[in-house]
């Protein structure tokens, strides 16, 4: 029901703002969008809600060429209360309702209110109460009782009007919105802020930045529209790490052949003057470690980015900065350590006239068998820096005994027994992970899956599976390389002594891993080749296969 009156809606002289048009807009095909230079903006939702046609078809005319701040109206339509909710629940980010009081029942549009404000939970959406019968709901008593925004006799609305308390209604929704957003935004960032901290790859790091970035430039622009990368430098190369639209697939490519010249020049300039005429196509940064590792990230939206966005944009690169250095540094930390403990198992062996790659092979052979044998990545990773500790005991042996050209007697072999028991002592009491892991493989790793290997003598998977793969990968090098007591063996009969003891010495899935992917393994002895000593191997099908 409705006095909505024609003569005084649509007054010829109220009418004369139809024709005039916001400068630099204009209409984009398809219902949601405006289009601002190359910007494509969501248009805002403005339900009208009222059981009279005329009402929608005339409110709709007025409006036609409206636009605030550059974005031009959708309509929705309801023509009851229950309507209105269910058209509310569907679209939420509404910004208006033009609601009338008296629909299907005399209360149906302050009953709606009650529903859109309690049961959507929805206290963003600006509603305005259009009624021809003022009286029957008085204006005070419902401002009072009901959270509306405005109430408005039908009478009051002419053309004009109705543009003003529009554009006062989309100010307020836009701002409740942007208070809301900022909210939002900083809980993201403080969210992504631990996941930050705790990325141990540049690569991982890259993507959670990436990702927080294009969302918090996603709330007012259509899917797509946002393009940027990730990228890192290193030995003289800029990589992208990680890239999202135009630049989904080009993970791993150089910069250089990404993108034209021009527009790293234009990178390259922001970066160092951190022009505010940058965002007039996107929002860079970059990110310098103290190691002197340099990343970029770049985003390009193809039209402005507010200072609010710009202002989130920041603080999400600051923390991202920290969690990048300390990111560096980690791996700094961790590279030494790697280094010391390869520099001191290259000390241990070289005692006994081993060379330096011994423990370099074990290392990697022991890696690639890890990630055969199905551990994870970091399992693999421990492996091959806590390998080359396997003979640290080494240490406590005498020099008499440990560089003895010849065999052993039964006393010496109980002497040089003792390093499997040495070596776990002098790593047992370490709280670090790898070192706990070196000192498995220095104390099991003369185990025998029979039984009847040292210190302790237990047998199958009571020997821990690292013990287990550097047995493997300890004897393949042992066999395969000269010792101070024997010369190196041809590959072919180290890869026969291994088939002999499978299911006795070695664990015998393992073995049979280790010859199903002979070939990485020989890959590594032909890499990792003694100087002057040439590979021994030829690789001959019939004896490298099972």
């Amino acid at each position: 029901m409705s006095d909505f009156r024609d003569d005084i809606l649509l007054d010829e002289d109220d009418l004369l703002f139809a024709d005039e048009i916001v400068d630099g807009v204009t209409p984009f095909d398809g219902p949601d969008a405006a289009v601002q230079g190359s910007v494509r903006l969501k248009r805002w939702k403005i339900l009208i809600a009222d059981d009279d046609e005329e009402v929608h078809s005339l409110t709709k005319l007025v409006l036609t060429e409206f636009t605030f701040e550059g974005r031009r109206l959708e309509f929705l339509h309801a023509r009851s209360g229950r309507e209105t909710v269910e058209v509310l629940a569907e679209n939420p980010e509404t910004a208006l309702v033009l609601l009338d009081v008296v629909m299907e029942t005399d209360d149906a549009g302050l009953q709606a209110v009650k529903r859109i404000r309690e049961e959507l939970g929805n206290s963003f959406v600006r509603i305005i109460l259009r009624t021809g019968q003022p009286g029957q709901a008085p204006e005070q008593e419902v401002v009072s009782t009901y959270d509306i925004n405005d109430y408005k006799a039908k009478t009051e609305l002419t053309a004009q009007k109705l543009s003003t308390t529009v554009t006062s209604a989309l100010r307020s929704y836009r701002d409740i919105r942007a208070i809301d957003r900022n909210r939002l935004d900083l809980k993201r960032i403080t969210r992504v802020s631990g996941d930050l901290l705790g990325c141990q790859k540049s690569e991982d790091l890259a993507r959670l930045v990436l990702d927080a970035a294009v969302g918090l430039l996603g709330e007012n622009r259509d899917q797509g529209t946002v393009s940027g990368f990730f990228s890192e430098g290193h030995k003289g190369v800029d990589r992208m790490l990680a890239g999202v639209g135009d630049h989904q697939e080009c993970r791993g490519e150089n910069v250089l052949d990404v993108l034209d010249e021009g527009f790293i020049r234009t990178v390259d300039t922001a970066l160092m003057v951190r022009n505010p005429n940058a965002t007039e196509w996107g929002f860079c940064a970059s990110f310098l470690s103290r190691c002197g590792i340099v990343s970029r990230l770049v985003l390009r939206t193809h039209g402005m980015i507010d200072e609010t966005e710009i202002k989130i944009l920041d603080v999400l690169v600051s923390n991202a900065r920290a969690a990048y250095d300390n990111l560096h540094l980690n791996r700094e930390l961790q590279e030494t350590q790697n280094e010391m403990i390869l520099t001191l198992g290259e000390v241990v062996e070289s005692r006994s006239k081993e060379t330096a790659n011994h423990v370099k092979r074990v290392g990697r052979y022991a890696q690639c068998l890890a990630s055969l044998a199905g551990l994870d990545q970091h399992d693999a990773d421990l492996l091959l820096h806590a390998a080359p500790l396997h003979d640290v005991g080494k240490i406590g042996i005498p020099d008499a005994v440990l560089m003895k050209p010849g065999r052993y007697d039964e006393e010496e072999r109980g002497i040089m027994k003792e390093h499997a028991r040495i070596g776990w002592e002098i790593l047992r009491n370490s709280r670090r992970e790898l070192f706990k892991a070196a000192a498995i493989i220095a104390y099991q790793h003369h185990e025998r899956w029979d039984g009847r290997g040292y210190p302790c003598g237990i047998a199958g998977e009571d020997i821990h599976i690292y013990g287990r793969i550097v047995a493997v990968a300890d004897v393949f090098d042992a066999l395969s390389h000269a010792r101070v007591y024997k010369p190196a063996m041809p590959v072919e009969e180290c890869l026969q002594i291994l088939r002999d003891g499978r299911g006795a010495h070695f664990d015998p899935r393992l073995i049979d891993l280790f010859f199903e992917n002979i070939e990485d393994f020989l890959a590594i002895y032909t890499e990792l080749a003694d100087e002057d000593v040439a590979p021994v191997y030829t690789a001959d099908p019939e004896l490298v296969c099972l």
